[in-house]
Formats: C-alpha cells, sequence, structure tokens
C-alpha cells in the first residue's frame, strides 16, 4: 500500500512503457503479482519499429498490420493497452486485434525484441526523472 500524509491507497492500476521493443518482464510481473494491472503507455512504440523484419514477419503471417501485431502482444500478456491516434481508419484498425491469436513462438519471438541497452537507457531516463530538483 502507498503510504503518505495518512493516506493508504492500495495502488489498481500503474502505467508505463511496455511494448516488445521495451519489455521488462520482472517489472510487468512485480505489479501483476501484486494485483495491479499494468497499463501500457507507448504501447505502439510510437510507431518507430514497425520496419522490424522480426514484427513484419508476424504481422505477414497473421495478416494483420504491425502495429495490431503489437496491441495483441500487449492483450495477450494481459496490460491495458491503449493506442493513440486521430486517424479514424487507424483507430478501427487498432480495435480489430480478437480474431487472431499469437502463438508461443510468435510470443517469444516478439518478447527478445527489447534490448538490454534499451532497458538501461529507459531505467536511466526514470532514475532521472525522479530526482529532486
Amino acid at each position: 500500500m502507498a503510504e503518505g500524509n495518512g493516506i493508504r491507497v492500495a495502488p489498481v492500476v500503474n502505467q508505463f512503457e511496455v511494448s516488445p521493443f521495451m519489455y521488462r518482464p520482472n517489472v510487468v510481473s512485480y505489479f501483476q503479482e501484486r494485483g495491479v494491472l499494468v497499463s501500457s503507455s507507448k504501447a505502439l512504440h510510437r510507431g518507430e519499429s514497425f520496419d522490424n523484419a522480426q514484427l513484419e514477419m508476424i504481422s505477414r503471417k497473421h495478416s494483420v498490420s504491425p502495429a495490431q501485431v503489437v496491441l495483441r502482444w500487449g492483450l495477450q500478456k494481459g496490460l491495458v493497452v491503449v493506442a493513440k491516434t486521430a486517424k479514424r481508419r487507424r483507430m478501427k484498425e487498432n480495435r480489430d486485434i480478437l480474431h487472431f491469436v499469437l502463438s508461443e513462438d510468435d510470443m517469444t519471438t516478439l518478447n527478445g525484441l527489447t534490448s538490454a541497452e534499451d532497458v538501461v537507457k529507459r531505467e536511466k531516463l526514470e532514475k532521472e526523472r525522479k530526482l529532486p530538483m
């Protein structure tokens, strides 16, 4: 429970960056094991990695877009996935992720897309943001 100023509140959701390109399973499982929903910010990694060869391969295999694969990955991980777009076509596409299921091999491939260097950079940034000014 979070305690501060006499307030006791058990968190029900925690939002942080989670995608196949920023996947920290130990952080995700920490909260999920405590019954805290994980909401993925930057679930689509801002579209920066849609040209990844492995993601494209999985996308073609299921005849869906890379965005749909990434969102489905998050859904199968038990995440709350939210995608931001102003384009109606993409909104419809992003909602259409229930007609296919990623295989165990697909999930393993997607789980491995995060580099150790990316995790170190992200954790450094998060630490810097928490420093007092």
